[in-house]
Parts: structure tokens; C-alpha cells; sequence
């Protein structure tokens, strides 16, 4: 994570085309952060949809066009700045479908969005397009929450100790030695159904024992991620939408990590409960990570 090869930025516009939401200016904000880190040649992409059933007329609609892409072309000016490349683009497709494309078509490794705050929002809380990125984006996702601190204070990066979420692991981290904030690393885990336990051994030691183990796992998955000024470990025994809520609650993270996970069959049409689940109760940034073997159902369409 020491370098992304390449950064998208899904910008959202109000209406007038010349001003950003507060989602997307806090998205804008961390890309530009970020971007200090990457090479210049790499570059960064930006994106604007006025999606297709806009209702203005054609005179309207291309003033709105030209409003927007000066309000892009003043965005791309922050990145040339800092030595970054940037581009832009309109679309006029779904805004989620305009995006997942677009990472498609240029390999984007990383997707930066805002969180809607809008009073139409949806009641999952991000709004649709967020959820679509979630769902179908194959590529990494950083979802700004509105409101949100440009440098996060407190990281919680979600682990289910599988190759996912060493990824999830590393970008965590990366987040955290940046800005210096306090790295969190959860894991919660269930007794499986009909385990048996050790002879003499009750449950209170086979639990204890079996959090010490994946305690240990955590330790080794923080220092292959390279570690970060100051981390916290937390192994517990509940369900994983709980464990996480419970942290969430506790900790009040600026910024939650976590994996998403393609089912056999369908990959790609859902990603794990716990990650759908905790879109509309999350008070914060989310970053969500897909697995290697993660299949876009947009790719398979085209």
C-alpha cells in the first residue's frame, strides 16, 4: 500500500453542476491526501454522471455539462498541483454503472466516493450508489462519510483472519502510520456447532484458549502489514454484525476496514451480510475490500 498504482474519484455535483456535495469534498480531500503518495504518472481519474434520466432540456443539460466540467477541471487542478496526473470525465450512464466501467476499463485499484447526506437518501445510509459500489465495484472502495475528520484519528480494520482481510489488514494500516491514528484490529469468531471440547477442559478455557490463538494471528497479520504507532487487538466470541457494532460503538472510529466476500455461484451478485449489514448503522468512513477471486457481474455483461 506504499504506492496505488491508480485512484478514481466519483465525483457528485449538485444540481447546478458548480459545487460538490459535502460527501464528495471530503472524498475529493482524502484522494488529494493519498495522492501525495502515488506516483505522478500513475495518475488519477474523475468522474461526473448526470446520469440518463436527467428531466432539464438539451439547452439546460449542456449548460450543466459545461458548469460541471469547469468544476472538474478546477477538482483536477488540486492533483496537477502536487505532481499528480489527473483526468476527467462526464458521463451520462447510472452513476454507479458509469464507475464500475470506468475501473473496468483503466484497471482502477482504488475508488474514492462520498456518502450522501442529501433527505432522500435511502435508508441503508449510503445512498444507492455507494451500495452498488459495494456490491459490484471490483476494486477497492473508500466511501467519505460527510461531516467526517480529513485525518482519521481511530482505524478499526475488520478481520475474519482469511486472505481477504489481509489486504484489509495492510490498508488499515497504511491509514493509520499516514496520519497517526490508532489502529484497531477485530476479529470475532463462533464456536462451531457441535464442537467438542477437550477432556477435562470446560468451555470458559477452550474459549480462552481459542482467543489467545487468533490473538496471535491478529499479531502476525498487523506486523506483514508493516504495523502502525499504536495497535489494539480485539478477539472476541460473538456474531460478526455484533462484535463490529459493539467496537464501533466503543471505539468511535473515523474510518471502519473491512473485507467483502463473493459467494460460490453467484460471485459477485452479493458480498457477506456483515458488510450489507452495517451500511446504514456505520456513523463513519467505510473502506471495503474485495477478494482475489472476486467476479464483477458488469464484466461478465460486457
Amino acid at each position: 500500500m506504499s504506492n496505488v498504482p491508480r485512484l478514481l474519484v466519483a465525483i457528485d455535483l449538485h444540481r447546478d453542476g458548480k459545487t460538490l456535495t459535502a460527501g464528495s469534498c471530503l472524498a475529493t480531500d482524502q484522494a488529494v491526501e493519498l495522492a501525495k503518495h502515488i506516483d505522478a504518472d500513475a495518475g488519477v481519474e474523475l468522474l461526473h454522471s448526470v446520469g440518463p434520466d436527467w428531466a432539464g432540456g438539451r439547452g439546460q443539460r449542456s449548460d450543466i455539462q459545461d458548469s460541471a466540467q469547469h468544476t472538474l477541471d478546477q477538482v483536477a487542478d488540486r492533483f496537477r498541483a502536487i505532481g499528480v496526473a489527473a483526468s476527467v470525465a462526464i458521463s451520462d450512464e447510472t452513476p454507479w454503472l458509469a464507475i464500475v466501467r470506468r475501473v473496468i476499463r483503466d484497471r482502477i485499484d482504488l475508488v474514492f466516493a462520498g456518502r450522501r447526506n442529501e433527505s432522500s437518501q435511502l435508508p441503508l445510509g449510503l445512498g444507492s450508489v455507494s451500495r452498488q459500489l459495494v456490491r459490484k465495484c471490483p476494486c477497492t472502495v473508500w466511501v467519505a462519510k460527510p461531516g467526517g475528520d480529513l485525518a482519521p484519528r481511530r482505524v478499526l480494520a475488520a478481520s475474519d483472519l482469511s486472505p481477504v482481510s489481509e489486504r484489509v489488514v495492510e490498508y488499515a494500516a497504511f491509514v493509520a502510520r499516514h496520519y497517526r491514528a490508532e489502529l484497531h484490529v477485530g476479529h470475532a469468531f463462533q464456536l462451531r456447532a457441535g464442537a467438542e471440547l477437550e477432556g477435562w477442559m470446560g468451555l470458559e478455557e477452550f474459549v480462552r484458549r481459542e482467543r489467545e490463538q487468533r490473538v496471535r494471528r491478529l499479531t502476525e497479520q498487523v506486523e506483514r502489514a508493516g504495523g502502525a504507532p499504536s495497535v489494539s487487538l480485539h478477539a472476541t466470541r460473538a456474531a460478526p454484525t455484533k462484535a463490529l457494532l459493539d467496537w464501533s460503538a466503543m471505539l468511535e472510529p473515523d474510518l471502519v476496514v473491512m473485507g467483502t466476500v463473493s459467494r460460490s455461484r453467484v460471485h459477485g451478485l452479493l458480498v457477506g451480510k456483515t458488510a450489507l449489514r452495517l451500511l446504514g448503522s456505520l456513523e463513519c468512513s467505510l473502506l471495503t475490500v474485495k477478494p482475489d477471486d472476486f467476479v464483477c457481474p458488469i464484466a461478465r455483461e460486457d
